[in-house]
C-alpha cells in the first residue's frame, strides 16, 4: 500500500510540472489561429489596394467571413482610424468564449503595415507587452 501511495505521489509531482508547459504549448498553438488570420486579411487587403486608392477601412468589404478566425478563437477587426493609402493595423483580440481567453499573455494581437513595413505587437491584460514580442515568438 505505501508504494502504490509513493507511485501515486510521484506522479502527481510529475503531472503539477508537466501541465503548465503543456497549456502554454496548447495556447501558443491556438495563437497561429490569430496570426495565420491576420495574414489572410493582410492579403486582402493587398489585393483591395490594387484596385483602390487606399486600404479597406473594414473587414466587410474585404470579405464579410473574416470577422472571426477560423478556429473560432479571436475576434478579428481593422483598428478605426488606423487606415491610410499607405498604412493599416489588423487585430485579433481573444474571444471571451473561447478556451484562449486563459491566456493572459497574449490577449491581442496587433500586424501594422506602414510603408511596406509589417510591426507585430501585442498586449496582456495588464498592458502592453515588452519588445522583444513574446505572442509573436517565430
Amino acid at each position: 500500500m505505501i508504494e502504490l501511495l509513493i507511485v501515486l505521489v510521484i506522479a502527481a509531482i510529475l503531472a503539477s510540472i508537466a501541465w503548465p508547459a503543456y497549456r502554454s504549448q496548447v495556447f501558443r498553438g491556438r495563437r497561429s489561429d490569430a496570426m495565420s488570420a491576420l495574414a489572410a486579411i493582410s492579403q486582402a487587403q493587398e489585393r483591395w489596394r490594387s484596385d483602390n486608392p487606399v486600404y479597406a477601412l473594414t473587414l466587410a468589404a474585404l470579405d464579410a467571413h473574416m470577422a472571426v478566425s477560423q478556429g473560432g478563437h479571436y475576434d478579428l477587426s481593422i483598428v478605426e482610424g488606423s487606415v491610410t493609402a499607405y498604412a493599416y493595423t489588423l487585430r485579433a483580440t481573444v474571444k471571451s468564449s473561447s478556451p484562449q481567453a486563459n491566456d493572459s499573455s497574449c490577449q491581442t494581437l496587433q500586424m501594422r503595415l506602414e510603408a511596406g513595413r509589417i510591426t507585430y505587437t501585442s498586449s496582456s491584460s495588464g498592458g502592453a507587452n515588452r519588445d522583444p514580442d513574446p505572442c509573436w515568438v517565430r
